[in-house]
C-alpha cells in the first residue's frame, strides 16, 4: 500500500478548477449585433442560453475521474492509469473548444473573445500531470524498495 502524498492534493485542485469551469462559458462572440456565449452549463445567444451536453459530459467526466483516482491509491497503476486517461480527455476538451472557435471564427463579421475562464481547463490538465508524475516518483520508490528486499 502506498501512502498518498502531494498527488491527492494535486487531483483535488483538479476536480476544484473542472468544477469552477463548468459555471463560466469559455468563449462569447458577436455576431450581427447579437451575443452567444459557449461553455458546459450555458450555450447559445446570451439571454436564450441552454447547456451543451458534450461539454457538460467531458467536464463531468474528468471531475469523476479526478476525484475516483484519489481513492485508488491501493493500486497504483491502476491510478496512474486513470490519471492518464483524464489527462488524454481533458486534452480531447480543449481541442473541441478549439474547434468550436475556429468554426465560429471562419464567419464573416463574427468577433471572437476568449476568456480567462478557458484557462482552467488548461491548469487542471497541468495539475493531473503533476499528479502523474508524483504517482511515477511513488512506483519508483517501490520498485527501489522492493529491489532492496
Amino acid at each position: 500500500m502506498v501512502i498518498q502524498r502531494i498527488q491527492s492534493v494535486y487531483l483535488l485542485i483538479a476536480v476544484i478548477l473542472m468544477i469552477v469551469f463548468a459555471f463560466f462559458p469559455a468563449l462569447t462572440f458577436e455576431l450581427g449585433g447579437r451575443e452567444f456565449v459557449y461553455g458546459a452549463l450555458e450555450a447559445g445567444k446570451v439571454g436564450v442560453t441552454h447547456i451543451d451536453p458534450l461539454m457538460l459530459m467531458l467536464v463531468v467526466l474528468i471531475s469523476l475521474l479526478a476525484f475516483i483516482d484519489i481513492f485508488l491509491y491501493k493500486n497504483l497503476q491502476r491510478q496512474m492509469t486513470v490519471c492518464f486517461v483524464d489527462i488524454i480527455i481533458g486534452l480531447a476538451m480543449l481541442v473541441a473548444i478549439c474547434i468550436q472557435a475556429f468554426v465560429v471564427n471562419g464567419k464573416d463579421g463574427v468577433t471572437l473573445q476568449w476568456q480567462w475562464y478557458l484557462a482552467l481547463p488548461v491548469l487542471s490538465i497541468i495539475f493531473l500531470m503533476l499528479a502523474h508524475k508524483a504517482m511515477s516518483r511513488d512506483k519508483k520508490m517501490l520498485r527501489d524498495a522492493d529491489r532492496l528486499r
